[in-house]
């Protein structure tokens, strides 16, 4: 995770220690040798300390711990250094342009210093949160014997992120989830970070979501494949099937480019739930196949179609299939909402929550965990949808 972005961190942990230096540091008598070592050691600390992570050998480290750490260390050390020189040199703009910019270093290093503390909260707390968002969505063709239907959503587990000191989260995220009194519970991709064996230490608190009486479907999301597995051919087979097997051992029911019935109490009703696998764009892994989903489904049928990733629905499952409600996950709402501005917005015209288009749905739920274990603005969520028949 860190090799892709490395040379973005590079210039900021070197090049503002090199802007300070020069323009606040560097004449000023009292910077002596001894005061320049200690000036450039924790930028030093910093950049090996990416390079490390950099070079692991693997996208992220078994122990999350060491992103975590260097995330929290990246917004006290490197942060609002970048965020004072940026405007500093901003201000230096202005004064070559004969304008008065003195009043920028003030409003620099006030910055850095919100800035900091922002990305630190956005660490240590925002992740700690979890928001239950609730919604009624009525359908003309949904049969009343399904009004009133509650389906608990919830998407983006990333459960290696939880393992080593954050499981009690994971235990009330699930105690929330069978709280909601579901009848049927659906997950929308991302169990893993990278490999199979972060789940083996919750197995068990996983395995709840089944032994309810509580129809648990499931679909794959990106991280499900081996795309950020490290390892051969054969490795990376079993990551994919070892993913695969553990949701089957929870007693989830996993949906690859397939669809099940979900019957009424009285068996007389039915709706579908299809399972498409991930629908990637770009250098996301696309395994979708929406005909084989949804092969021999009749087209006056209910369908509550899941997929991990959102843009298919503009692209492919609305022009391609009836679909009355689509459930997606995959962008985590950007983790990071400021001023209601989202990084995901960029690319994703439905990057999080509720759309809609000729009285058919889609909701994109922002998931209640992540890779990179930072949340600011965009709270981990779980999502309640009740469905009504439109009269």
């Amino acid at each position: 995770m860190i090799a892709r972005i490395i040379f973005l961190l590079i210039p900021m942990i070197v090049l503002s220690d090199f802007y300070i230096e020069r323009y606040f540091l560097r004449n000023h008598p009292r910077y002596t040798p001894v005061k320049r070592l200690f000036w450039w050691l924790p930028g030093t600390l910093m950049l090996l300390f990416c390079l490390a992570l950099a070079c692991c050998g693997k996208f992220v480290p078994d122990d999350i711990r060491w992103i975590k750490a260097f995330l929290i260390l990246l917004g006290i050390v490197v942060v609002p250094k970048t965020v004072f020189a940026i405007i500093s040199l901003f201000g230096r703009l202005c004064r070559c342009s004969r304008r008065n910019g003195r009043r920028w270093n003030l409003f620099g290093i006030a910055l850095g210093i919100i800035c900091s503390l922002t990305m630190v909260y956005g660490v240590l707390i925002g992740p700690q949160k979890l928001r239950v968002t609730r919604l009624e969505l009525a359908f003309k063709d949904l049969p009343e014997a399904f009004d009133g239907l509650r389906i608990v959503l919830f998407s983006d587990a990333h459960v290696g992120t939880f393992n080593n000191g954050w499981e009690h989260l994971l235990q009330r995220d699930i105690d929330t989830i069978l709280a909601q009194r579901p009848d049927m519970i659906c997950f929308v991709g991302d169990l893993q970070n990278t490999q199979p064996a972060e789940l083996l230490p919750n197995m068990a608190l996983l395995s709840r979501l089944s032994k309810q009486g509580v129809p648990m479907y499931s679909v794959l999301g990106n991280h499900d494949y081996s795309q950020y597995f490290y390892g051969d051919s054969v490795a990376k087979k079993a990551c994919e099937e070892g993913i695969k097997t553990l949701e089957r051992r929870m007693g989830w029911r996993l949906l690859l480019n397939e669809h099940a019935v979900f019957y009424s109490k009285d068996k007389r009703d039915s709706i579908v739930i299809a399972g498409e696998e991930n629908c990637g764009v770009g250098h996301f892994p696309d395994y979708s196949d929406l005909s084989k989903t949804l092969k021999g489904v009749d087209r006056k049928a209910f369908v509550v179609l899941l997929q991990h990733d959102p843009k298919s629905w503009e692209s492919r499952i609305l022009p391609k299939s009836h679909a009355q409600l689509t459930l997606c996950g995959h962008t985590h709402g950007g983790q990071i909402n400021l001023f209601g501005l989202r990084p995901t917005m960029i690319s994703y015209h439905d990057d999080y929550g509720l759309d809609e288009k000729d009285g058919r749905f889609l909701y994109v739920t922002c998931g209640i965990g992540g890779l990179a274990p930072i949340r600011i603005g965009v709270d981990p969520e779980i999502a309640v949808i009740t469905l009504r028949t439109k009269k």
